[in-house]
């Protein structure tokens, strides 16, 4: 068994045990996934929304926000273009449903049907002009449309281009662009979903109607130092730093004149304090000339909306504040006022919150659907929509929990990848996107149940197809594996361009190594998707040939493309070059990575508690492994259905511990009652019945004796 964990520093994870209250389990594991810094603590530890950043981080989202606004004003016709997986579909659901809510009357929403290519084709230009809209939204797609959009503009129609694919070096000419992955872009996060980043603009169109919006003002706080006073502002724009200034005088000893500070607070601007009078008092002891400053004290408007800070004073609050532990501003008092003040206007202004519930729900899905970084803010939003469904799911979406049996149980990303995002894309596998579409703005109880039904049966379609292919394909992949002396597989007969990524997710699953699928289209492209294991970067060996694409992108395990047909033949000699040339390091056994080794006393129900503070788990934050070296089998479970995993307890610690290893192969030695093992689990709860109980989830088991 070949496992690595990585090193940590060991001051470090005591400082992060203290600091946050952690077992020191806890802080290893967040300590070696690199997750120990204050962002990315930030968003192990908080839901709430306060902590996401602001959409007025992209570059162009003011210009989207104004020309939408308008549009919506106008009653002009805005057409709505999205992608036939489950984030286009929900990232299509998600505008059309906010639009919707703001007060757009005339709305097109369409979606690439049957063989129809992905993004913005002549055809679809055609039918958008002839629509009559005057306002194109693409989401999920659009960054790589140059020549579409720039006759969409000739004919008179705006575009903004709500993506987050990568884009190439020259743009649409669209009138706004906000893609996170687009070189200075502004935002902070690359690894949203189309969902997130379409999210990201229904929830800047709300703040656009509040007072917040556009609203400059400066936060300003002094406090005393021996002899000195310390002063610090920052100015803000849409709760945005545009600027700050930092200043420390001797008391008395300089006039007002001469400091930068009452430079930086002339800019007729409110100034936001807490305690004017105490403020106040410290300003005029800094300056021998005792200037008079125009404070505005919001203390009783914080008040109004979080009475905890009732009689308390900036200082005490610092010391008890929880978004203090993720700042880096030196005044933590300062950021403690802004903190303060954020919240409290943003719960004050309701229509922030109102009905949001439901697009962040779809933004979920969307994102683990997408396979997107379970990081930054998308464990906020993942962490947050998985309680949505949990309690309080749209109708629409009840149907679908209740046919998997998941009303009542406690949601994970996995009922998201398993179950749910599989039954939505299954429609868009059949070319009928617009199924699942119409499911999410259902109303009427027999209209769900009749789009439920149809999903389920497409479901159940598409998974015949993907064993008929499969079956089509097996030789193919076979003499493949042969050809490449057992290193690549490379499939390109007769498979359906909605099952590439099945048919290669599935072959890889049976031959261990990386594999691609190829599908041609009716329009003469090839459609590809990639899937390898971890110790194989299928973006990365992609991108050898990206000159021959016409579109890109993907993650390190699952990647695709789509290219001219005319271009087959030089990739798949180039291909070949590239597979013959892999160096050893790449044609390795993989190595298992984990997160701990645990002796015997560490062995407890306290397992899955840490569990729990790493969900949601998804893309760059997997389930936790946990190592054991030496365990007993106590009992081994008949398999009653004939398939290949293995049902086993452990004891260890005292404890007998129920597993399951999915992988299992007996070829490999059968496991008995009584043989000492090594193994590599994940802590997984198996919920039955509604009986739950702790399971082992297996990924490595070695007989030892």
């Amino acid at each position: 068994m070949k496992y690595v964990m990585n090193r940590v520093d060991a001051s470090r994870v005591r400082k992060i045990s203290m600091d946050y209250g952690l077992d020191m389990l806890s802080a290893t594991i967040l300590s070696r996934r690199g997750m120990d810094d204050k962002e990315s603590l930030k968003f192990v530890f908080e839901s709430d929304l306060v902590y996401q950043y602001s959409p007025f981080l992209f570059d162009d989202m003011e210009t989207a926000v104004e020309r939408i606004n308008d549009a919506i004003a106008e009653g002009e016709k805005i057409f709505i273009f999205g992608d036939r997986d489950v984030d286009g579909i929900t990232s299509t659901a998600i505008m059309y449903k906010e639009l919707t809510r703001l007060g757009a009357k005339d709305i097109v929403c369409r979606l690439p049907l049957n063989d129809e290519p992905y993004g913005l084709s002549a055809d679809i230009v055609s039918e958008i002009v002839d629509s009559g809209a005057t306002l194109l939204i693409t989401v999920d797609n659009g960054i790589s449309a140059i020549e579409e959009v720039r006759t969409l503009r000739d004919e008179g129609i705006d575009t903004i281009i709500v993506d987050h694919h990568i884009s190439g070096e020259t743009f649409p000419p669209s009138l706004a662009l906000i893609d996170p992955k687009i070189p200075g872009s502004g935002y902070p996060f690359d690894g949203l979903a189309g969902c997130m980043v379409a999210f990201k603009l229904c929830y800047a169109l709300r703040f656009a109607k509040t007072p917040l919006y556009q609203s400059e003002c400066i936060f300003f706080h002094a406090r005393p130092g021996k002899d000195t006073v310390r002063m610090s502002a920052v100015k803000m724009v849409n709760f945005i730093v545009e600027d700050e200034c930092s200043e420390e005088l001797s008391i008395g000893m300089v006039p007002s004149s001469e400091s930068r500070m009452i430079r930086f607070l002339d800019q007729n601007l409110p100034i936001i304090v807490m305690d004017r009078e105490q403020e106040s008092l410290l300003i005029s002891k800094a300056f021998s000339d005792s200037p008079e400053v125009m404070l505005n004290d919001v203390r009783r408007e914080i008040e109004a909306v979080i009475s905890s800070v009732r009689g308390k004073s900036l200082f005490t609050l610092s010391q008890i504040s929880r978004a203090i532990r993720y700042t880096d501003m030196e005044d933590e008092e300062l950021a403690t006022l802004i903190s303060l003040f954020r919240s409290a206007m943003l719960y004050k202004n309701r229509s922030l919150n109102e009905g949001l519930d439901e697009i962040i729900a779809l933004a979920a899905i969307g994102t683990v659907a997408d396979l997107m970084p379970m990081r930054s803010e998308n464990r906020l939003f993942v962490r947050r929509g998985l309680k949505i469904l949990e309690k309080n799911a749209p109708d629409y979406l009840k149907l679908i929990l209740s046919h998997f049996d998941l009303i009542g149980k406690s949601l994970t990303s996995r009922d998201i990848s398993f179950y749910i995002a599989p039954l939505i894309n299954s429609s868009g596998r059949l070319g009928r996107p617009d199924i699942a579409l119409s499911l999410l703005f259902a109303k009427e109880r027999c209209e769900i149940e009749s789009l439920t039904d149809k999903l389920i049966s497409m479901n159940k379609e598409r998974k015949a197809n993907t064993e008929s292919a499969l079956s089509n394909v097996r030789s193919e992949a076979e003499s493949s594996l042969s050809f490449f002396l057992g290193r690549f597989v490379l499939v390109e007969k007769d498979v359906p361009r909605g099952l590439t990524g099945a048919i290669a997710s599935r072959l890889l699953s049976e031959t261990g190594k990386p594999t691609l699928v190829l599908a041609a289209m009716e329009d003469g492209r090839i459609s590809a998707s990639m899937r390898t294991r971890k110790n194989f970067n299928a973006r990365a060996f992609l991108d050898n040939f990206s000159s021959l694409f016409q579109d890109f992108g993907g993650h390190s395990c699952a990647a695709g493309f789509s290219m001219a047909k005319e271009n087959l033949e030089r990739f798949k000699a180039a291909l070949t070059d590239a597979v013959f040339s892999l160096s050893e390091d790449e044609e390795e056994e993989e190595e298992i990575v984990v997160d701990a080794e645990l002796p015997e006393s560490y062995m407890s129900s306290e397992i899955w508690k840490t569990k729990d503070l790493f969900e949601p788990y998804g893309q760059e934050n997997e389930a936790l492994r946990f190592h054991i070296r030496r365990a007993l089998v106590s009992d081994v479970l008949p398999n009653r259905n004939g398939g290949t995993f293995l049902r086993f307890s452990i004891s260890y610690n005292g404890e007998i511990w129920p597993a399951v290893f999915w992988d299992y192969d007996d070829e490999k030695g059968a496991v008995h009652k009584g043989d000492a093992v090594e193994l590599v689990f994940s802590p997984e709860v198996n919920t039955y019945r509604g009986i739950s109980r702790l399971q082992l989830n297996i990924s490595a088991l070695e007989i030892i004796g």
